[in-house]
């Protein structure tokens, strides 16, 4: 039981990185529009040090790699990271399901 809840969360957090990812890659680089979740930016306007971190991450996915490091320094390390870890819970999901025998092949 203990593993099946694993496993379920394990597909959760995949599919929430993966549809991050998603919509990260089809929004436009360029817009001018911000959303937040940063509770301070909402609440006092005071800026989120992830402030530009979409868009930079936009720019990576659409290969303009320079406006990608000029909007936010660490912006090509999250993309690769969200992707990394999208593939080893993928991965781990997979391998899961194998183990388990719940395929016909």
């Amino acid at each position: 039981m203990k593993n099946n809840i694993i496993y379920n969360y394990t597909n959760i957090e995949a599919l929430f990185w993966m549809t991050a990812i998603l919509l990260l890659s089809l929004s436009d680089p360029y817009s001018t529009t911000h959303y937040t979740l940063f509770l301070p930016t909402l609440l006092f306007d005071i800026p989120s040090p992830g402030y530009n971190l979409g868009h930079s991450i936009a720019h990576f996915f659409h290969g303009n790699f320079r406006a990608s490091l000029a909007t936010h320094p660490l912006g090509i390390i999250t993309a690769l990271f969200l992707l990394g870890r999208s593939f080893y819970l993928l991965n781990k999901s997979y391998t899961n399901y194998k183990l388990k025998g719940n395929h016909n092949g």
